[in-house]
């Protein structure tokens, strides 16, 4: 097996998704991180150019006025400086804010590069570190063509090939375990990342176009793979807080069986033989009781709601 050692023009793209809820406009923290982020390529800042005055009820609403924001600037890497290019994209996608940002080599440079010059796009390892219980989630996906080469690389060879660009661009602890390996646009793609996995949950794709036909179609479906990604990322958010809801129902559960059990004991224990004071204790204890199995409802209310939003989205 013969590694691959350089490819031609890597580019990253993030999709990041967050609710709108009562940071609308401005406020709403998804801004901040792509200022952040663009901090390192250009001068030019997101949010002072961001316009709301357009934001309806409509599902898609573009937040600039020139649709993105372009820069072009230069990166370093072992004492060579390369030109790159990129751009940031707000949006707002139905009950969401969504920020679609790139940054890497243009079609027009020619030349094969190490992977490892994905780090540079990466700067203080900002992309995948936005928190918060209203974030929905990022999807990173790393694009890079292939030196020519025949016999075409075997799926072993581009799988080893992903991982150094995924290792390339994210350090060790953020990096997700590989998923699956498939193909988009007839092009080999591979998926890190594990659904169930609900802390340090990150979600990155590796793709190899293979021809301009795989790379016209990316930017033919651009606004589908947002919206996939979109309602991807919501439906994993809803899992996740439902496997909260689930564990937190669980324990009112066992408090409220502990609970039951042990009334049921003393009541056994005492027979008919109740005094005034023993009615009252069990008047308290059925008031605690009550006021349990309201919260356990009210939690069970939630997770339904979490499981309609997975259904719906589902769909979608």
């Amino acid at each position: 097996m013969t590694e691959i050692e350089k490819v031609l023009n890597p580019n990253v793209y993030a999709f990041a998704f967050h609710l709108i809820g009562d940071a609308r406009g401005k406020d709403n923290p998804l801004w901040n991180w792509g200022d952040d982020f663009l901090e390192s390529f250009t001068s030019e800042k997101l949010k002072q150019t961001l316009d709301f005055s357009e934001e309806s009820s409509n599902f898609r609403v573009d937040l600039l006025p020139e649709i993105s924001l372009g820069f072009n600037t230069k990166v370093s890497y072992n004492e060579t400086k390369l030109d790159v290019s990129g751009f940031a994209k707000p949006i707002k996608i139905g009950d969401s804010y969504a920020l679609w940002l790139n940054v890497g080599f243009p079609d027009s440079f020619v030349g094969e590069v190490s992977p490892q010059w994905l780090s540079t796009f990466n700067p203080q390892n900002l992309l995948g570190i936005v928190t918060g219980e209203e974030f929905l989630g990022e999807t990173i996906l790393i694009t890079a063509k292939l030196p020519p080469q025949s016999p075409p690389p075997s799926l072993e060879t581009l799988q080893s090939l992903a991982e150094k660009c995924c290792n390339a661009l994210l350090p060790e602890k953020y990096r997700p375990p590989l998923n699956r390996a498939g193909e988009l646009f007839g092009s080999p793609i591979f998926e890190y990342g594990l659904i169930k996995q609900t802390t340090n949950n990150r979600h990155l794709l590796v793709w190899f176009p293979s021809s301009e036909a795989s790379e016209d179609k990316l930017g033919t479906y651009q606004q589908e793979i947002i919206d996939l990604f979109y309602y991807r990322n919501k439906i994993i958010k809803s899992f996740h807080n439902s496997r909260q809801i689930h564990s937190i129902l669980f324990d009112f559960y066992r408090q409220v069986e502990d609970n039951v059990n042990s009334l049921q004991q003393r009541i056994d224990e005492l027979g008919s033989d109740l005094t005034t004071q023993n009615l009252q204790d069990f008047k308290e204890e059925l008031k605690t009781l009550l006021k349990t199995a309201l919260t356990y409802t009210q939690w069970l209310i939630k997770l339904e709601d979490y499981g309609n939003t997975i259904a719906i989205n589902l769909n979608n």
